[in-house]
C-alpha cells in the first residue's frame, strides 16, 4: 500500500514537473523581447504603425528600425511614440548611423532627437566613445509657398516645408540649433563627439528617377524616389541587402507610378493606410495626401511585392482593415497582406 502511494506521488510530481516545463516552454516565445525575435538577413521592426492622432489603440506614430544580419542599422521615420517603442523593444543602437525621413510632418519626426540622445547613452553603456557622425536624409523643399491670404498672409512667399538640412540644422547646429547643447552634452557624459551630416533628396514628383541614398561596403543599399503627398515634399525608401528588400512608401496619394517603380519585386512593401475610398468625405484634404485602398491594390498588383504591410493606420481605417484587404485583393494582388502593429518584427532570409 505504501509502495502504491509512493508510486502515485512520484507520478504526480513527475507529471506536474512535465506540465510546468511544457507551459514554460510554450510561453517562452511570448516572453521574448521584440529584439530577440530579429533573425535572418534583413528585418524590419515596426516602432510605430499609427498616424498623427492619439487614440485608444495605443499605436505610436510612424517609425521603423531596419536590421541587417540581426544588427540595427537605420531608422526610417521617428514619429511620436517611437522612442517608447524602441525602449520596449530591447534594441541597443550605439552603432546606428543613418536616419531616413520620408517627410517633415511631426508624426514622422517628433521623436528624432530623443532617439539620437539615447543613441549616445547606448554608446556610454557599451563603453564606446563615438566619433563617427550620424547621417540624416530627407526630401529637399519643393518651394510650395503659404497662401498669401489671411490668416497666413505673414508667410506669403515662404515655403511651407524647408529642406531637410534646414530642419536638422534647426535642431543641432552648434550656433543656432534649439538642441545645440547635444554638442557639449555627449562630451560631458563621455559618450562621444556629436557630429552629423544631412543630405537633401530629390522630391519633384514629376521625376521618377531612383536616387541611391547610400550604399555600405557590406552591400546594404538604400534608394529613394519622390512621391506625391499633396503640397508636402516626400520620398519613399527601399532597403536592399543580401538579395532581400523592404520598401516603405511614407505618406503618399500614389497618384504617380513612382511607388510601383521603386517597389517592383520587393519582399515587403509597407503602405500608407490612412483613408478609405469613401472616408473621410471625398472633399477632405486627406484625399489629397493619402492612398485609397483601391489605388493601393492597383499599385500592389502591379509591383508584386511578396508581402504587403498595412501601416499608418488611423481611426478611419482601424475598424475597416479587413475591408482594405478585400479591396486590395480584388485589384489582383495575390501576395500576403499583414496588418502592422507596434513592435512586430518581419524577418527575411530566416529559413522560411
Amino acid at each position: 500500500m505504501k509502495l502504491f502511494k509512493s508510486t502515485v506521488l512520484l507520478s504526480t510530481i513527475t507529471g506536474l514537473l512535465f506540465y510546468s516545463f511544457t507551459v514554460l516552454s510554450s510561453s517562452s516565445d511570448d516572453d521574448k523581447l521584440p529584439v530577440d525575435k530579429v533573425e535572418g538577413k534583413l528585418s524590419v521592426m515596426v516602432l510605430g504603425s499609427g498616424g498623427p492622432i492619439a487614440t485608444p489603440s495605443g499605436r505610436a506614430s510612424s517609425g521603423y528600425l531596419i536590421f541587417a544580419d540581426g544588427k540595427p542599422r537605420l531608422f526610417i521615420d521617428t514619429g511620436g511614440g517611437t522612442f517608447k517603442s524602441l525602449a520596449e523593444s530591447g534594441a541597443r543602437i550605439p552603432n546606428v548611423s543613418n536616419f531616413l525621413l520620408t517627410h517633415l510632418h511631426l508624426d514622422h519626426t517628433a521623436d528624432m532627437s530623443a532617439i539620437v540622445k539615447t543613441l549616445y547613452f547606448h554608446n556610454l553603456q557599451a563603453g564606446q566613445f563615438r566619433t563617427s557622425p550620424i547621417h540624416f536624409y530627407g526630401p529637399q523643399t519643393n518651394n510650395v509657398p503659404f497662401p498669401p491670404a489671411p490668416p497666413l498672409a505673414g508667410g506669403a512667399g515662404v515655403s511651407q516645408y524647408p529642406d531637410t538640412s534646414f530642419y536638422v540644422d534647426g535642431h543641432y547646429n552648434i550656433k543656432t540649433g534649439v538642441e545645440r547643447y547635444l554638442n557639449v552634452f555627449t562630451l560631458g557624459i563621455k559618450a562621444g563627439v556629436f557630429k552629423y551630416t544631412v543630405s537633401d533628396l530629390p522630391s519633384d514628383v514629376s521625376d521618377n528617377t531612383i536616387t541611391t541614398v547610400f550604399s555600405d561596403p557590406d552591400g546594404l543599399t538604400v534608394t529613394s524616389i519622390p512621391v506625391n503627398h499633396g503640397p508636402v515634399p516626400a520620398v519613399a525608401y527601399r532597403v536592399d541587402y543580401a538579395g532581400y528588400s523592404i520598401v516603405y512608401t511614407g505618406d503618399t496619394t500614389s497618384k504617380t507610378d513612382n511607388v510601383i517603380k521603386l517597389a517592383t519585386g520587393a519582399d515587403i512593401l509597407i503602405y500608407d493606410t490612412a483613408i478609405m475610398d469613401d472616408a473621410p468625405p471625398l472633399d477632405s484634404i486627406f484625399h489629397k495626401l493619402h492612398t485609397t485602398p483601391t489605388r493601393m491594390g492597383v499599385v500592389a498588383a502591379t509591383a508584386k511585392p511578396k508581402k504587403l504591410v498595412l501601416s499608418h493606420i488611423t481611426p478611419v481605417t482601424e475598424p475597416r482593415l479587413n475591408e482594405v484587404k478585400s479591396i486590395v485583393k480584388s485589384a489582383g494582388f495575390t501576395g500576403k497582406i499583414k496588418k502592422a502593429k507596434d513592435l512586430k518584427v518581419y524577418n527575411l532570409g530566416d529559413d522560411d
